[in-house]
């Protein structure tokens, strides 16, 4: 759909009637940025959307880097009946790749506000998970203007040492079989230095190792000694594609070292948009340290901690506390 005939009113659908309903096999536009950016956006209620009381649509930022904008990212806001859009970013879903080297930060950065301009979107919330949160907090640091609040869920903070945790986390799922694939004891580095070596059939075993250990972790389920389930080609690419571009941002730290981070923390701190964390006390990818580190850093952050709660989206306290966080963010001041 060209540029100059698109809009947020004319683009986004209604609501379904089912908050959880609407898996996507094909974006609602496809918008040329140097490549093809997969792009949704509903309305919300009727009532959300009535004037002059018609509140900024939330920006909906998935997790990976890798992943796709799916049903249980968006479920919050279609409970609260807000507006939201949101995109598949570069590399990842139903999105165009491009090389990986001109893959960084701030090409994201600049694909978000390129998406909110074309759809005539001038200011925003944001609600972002995982990588999706680490994102969120760049991208309103540097544009604080647009953005009107920010709701993150688990964020994930890029320092070495925390990313090495995950990864000795993954170990100690099941160490032969991490130690078969990677080498004992292998973390951010080495791990990545396996993908950048790697033939075409290693990269295949390397990121079906990757997401058993990663699902295994996310589930609390023992990985099972059998191998892995039939996969299609297609399967297999998709996490190849998917683990390749993880591998390249964690070789850089997400373009965000320790002082680029605590800049980026620091003029979050400064910023005026309200912002308020949930957290899960048993989310093992993400650890509750990461969002009481932020917390304690942005002083006005409202953390919500759930207890018996995991990483994924789609977990009933989570969706709940999320929903309930987005809504509190439509609230006169």
């Amino acid at each position: 759909m060209p540029k100059e005939n698109l809009s947020f009113s004319k683009l986004a659908s209604p609501s379904p009637k089912s908050g959880l309903a609407g898996a996507w096999s094909r974006p609602q536009a496809l918008l040329d940025l140097g490549g093809n950016v997969a792009v949704w956006a509903e309305q919300g209620n009727a009532k959300a959307l009535s004037q002059p009381l018609r509140p900024s649509p939330w920006l909906v930022l998935h997790g990976g880097p890798g992943g796709s904008l799916s049903a249980s990212h968006v479920a919050p806001l279609r409970y609260a009946g807000l507006p939201w859009f949101g995109f598949d970013q570069r590399n990842s879903g139903l999105s165009e790749d491009l090389d990986l080297s001109v893959i960084d930060l701030q090409r994201y950065i600049d694909d978000a506000l390129d998406v909110a301009d074309t759809l005539e979107i001038k200011q925003f919330h944001i609600l972002g998970g995982s990588w999706g949160a680490t994102l969120a907090l760049a991208l309103a640091a540097y544009r604080p203007e647009r953005v009107v609040s920010v709701v993150l869920r688990a964020p994930f903070v890029p320092l070495r040492s925390r990313v090495d945790a995950f990864f000795e986390a993954l170990e100690n799922v099941a160490p032969v079989y991490f130690a078969d694939h990677f080498g004992p004891g292998a973390r951010t580095s080495t791990v990545c230095e396996c993908f950048d070596v790697a033939t075409p059939e290693h990269l295949v075993e390397l990121s079906i190792a990757w997401s058993r250990l990663e699902t295994a972790l996310l589930t609390g389920e023992p990985l099972q000694n059998s191998k892995s389930g039939f996969l299609s080609d297609t399967q297999e690419l998709g996490l190849v594609r998917k683990y390749r571009l993880q591998a390249h941002f964690l070789k850089h730290d997400c373009f965000l070292g320790a002082a680029d981070w605590d800049k980026l923390v620091a003029e979050c701190a400064q910023a005026p948009w309200k912002l308020s964390i949930v957290q899960g006390l048993a989310d093992r990818v993400c650890p509750p340290g990461g969002a009481r580190m932020l917390s304690e850093s942005i002083l006005r952050t409202s953390l919500i901690e759930l207890q018996g709660t995991g990483h994924l989206a789609q977990s009933g306290a989570m969706l709940t506390a999320l929903s309930e966080a987005v809504s509190q963010h439509h609230l006169p001041a």
